[in-house]
């Protein structure tokens, strides 16, 4: 008679390892994929925006959108209204990016609002806004990408009476002026080109070649407010203590930060410190690696005007 063999537990337990085995190949796979699908999602939403972005700039005589740092929702004189922040009243409310008159790049962009939203941002919420069909559904967050205070244009109003992350006393006239880029002396009160340079038209960028000029950044969701990204210049020397992150860049991609440049390619940047970026003042850059981070944002920033 032939000898039957029974199924032992060693038997099943070489089979749950291998099967266990075989499950974390899979998933490492679809993870991958995944994360290689939304880097290519958020590269080709920054393309797109900057495509938007340089035929405005046909339009208007070179000048640049308005980005006045201040989240208004005026018409005329914003390139993306609204605050997006976690929170805050446009975080799930769609409407205001597709208003052509009130997020100035929408004409160029045929109504597509998810183009302001990486598709690795997973956040998530009810939405806020006004739509029927969308009421009391969860949707994706707005926005995620901010433009570089240093770039873009403001109105002889907001010149007069604003302040950086605070809304104008009054909003006037047509925005062919350069922005102040508040923080990039570190101190909330920089003018424009003194002793950095701002961006209001595509004409003056020369210290940077528009190739390493970014003008659009993955901000991390906990400092995303309005629709300008504030970056510090001063460095190590500076009697305040060093440099900081005033808002922080995100991380979403796999420890990396999707940015788009003024001569309209995009690209995600991997981190070299790989953690959340942290925010805020007077919170000093102290690791090795995240100071190679801001340092490699810098150059890319904005240049001392000559």
């Amino acid at each position: 008679m032939l000898s039957r063999r029974a199924f032992t537990r060693t038997d099943l337990l070489v089979i749950i390892a291998v099967t266990a085995i075989m499950a974390g190949l899979v998933w490492i796979a679809v993870t991958s994929f995944k994360g290689s699908m939304r880097r290519a999602g958020c590269e080709s939403n920054c393309r797109q925006l900057m495509c938007a972005v340089s035929l405005y700039t046909g339009d208007f005589q070179g000048f640049f959108p308005p980005n006045p740092d201040d989240g208004n929702s005026i018409p005329g004189y914003n390139w993306c209204s609204g605050r997006a922040g976690i929170g805050q009243e446009h975080e799930f409310n769609h409407d205001i990016l597709r208003d052509p008159k009130r997020s100035l790049l929408m004409a160029y962009l045929n109504g597509k609002v998810a183009l302001f939203h990486c598709p690795a941002d997973r956040r998530t919420g009810k939405y806020q806004g006004r739509d029927p069909a969308l009421l009391g559904r969860s949707i994706a967050a707005a926005r995620t990408y901010s433009m570089n205070q240093a770039v873009g244009t403001i109105d002889p109003g907001f010149d007069a009476t604003g302040q950086a992350g605070k809304p104008a006393i009054i909003h006037r006239g047509v925005p062919n002026l350069s922005v102040n880029g508040a923080y990039l002396n570190n101190l909330g009160n920089h003018r424009r080109n003194s002793p950095w340079c701002t961006y209001g038209k595509t004409s003056e960028i020369n210290a940077l070649k528009p190739a390493l000029l970014w003008v659009l950044i993955d901000e991390d969701s906990k400092g995303l407010a309005d629709a300008a990204f504030a970056f510090e210049m001063e460095g190590a020397d500076t009697p305040w203590g060093g440099p900081m992150w005033i808002e922080a860049s995100g991380t979403y991609h796999n420890g990396g930060c999707g940015f788009a440049y003024a001569d309209g390619h995009s690209e995600v940047h991997r981190w070299l410190s790989s953690s959340r970026k942290i925010a805020g003042r007077r919170t000093f850059i102290t690791k090795p690696q995240d100071m190679k981070d801001w340092a490699w944002v810098k150059q890319r920033t904005s240049a001392r005007a000559q």
